[in-house]
Parts: C-alpha cells; structure tokens; sequence
C-alpha cells in the first residue's frame, strides 16, 4: 500500500484539496445564510480574511506530519509545494 501512495502527486493534490475543504468547512460552520462570495466579502470588512485562510491552510500540516510519520517521503513533499504557494499568496494578500 505504501507503493501507491507514497507519491509526489498524491501529496501535491491533498496539499491543493485540504484547505479548500477547511474553508468550505469554515463557511458551513460560520455561515448559513449567504454564499461563499458574500461570506469572503464580509470576512474582508471584517478584517480577518487573511486570519481565516491561515486556519484554513492549518490542516496541510497535519497531512505533511502524517505522510512524515507513515514513512512516506514522496507524498510529503508533494505536501510542500502547494503549502509554500498558498503561504506567499497569504502574505502578498496581507499586504
């Protein structure tokens, strides 16, 4: 089993996938009544956009710990990538 999942894609399409799940997750949670784009809009004016999508991004590192602690190198560094890519985009847009 190790085989098929100790691979580069299958980290990098978890660390893409996982924060959109805790957002959305997020947005069920705290929301119930507006749609998602009405919801980033009051986050926005609310000052804590930025704060919000850093939680979000929290649950890639318990992927990467997981793959870590599994053996499964290849995976954790497909872990990487998208964290470093979705960190530079959180500090552009805080800003």
């Amino acid at each position: 089993m190790k085989e098929k999942f100790d691979n580069f894609w299958v980290g990098l399409v978890l660390g893409l996938v996982v924060p959109f799940i805790a957002f959305f997750g997020v947005y069920k949670w705290v929301n119930r009544t507006n749609s998602i784009l009405e919801f980033i809009s009051k986050l926005s004016s609310w000052g804590v956009q930025t704060t919000v999508f850093l939680w979000c991004i929290l649950p890639i590192a318990f992927v990467f710990a997981l793959f870590y602690f599994l053996h499964w190198d290849n995976a954790a560094k497909g872990v990487v990538f998208p964290t470093m890519i979705y960190t530079i985009v959180l500090l552009i847009l805080d800003m």
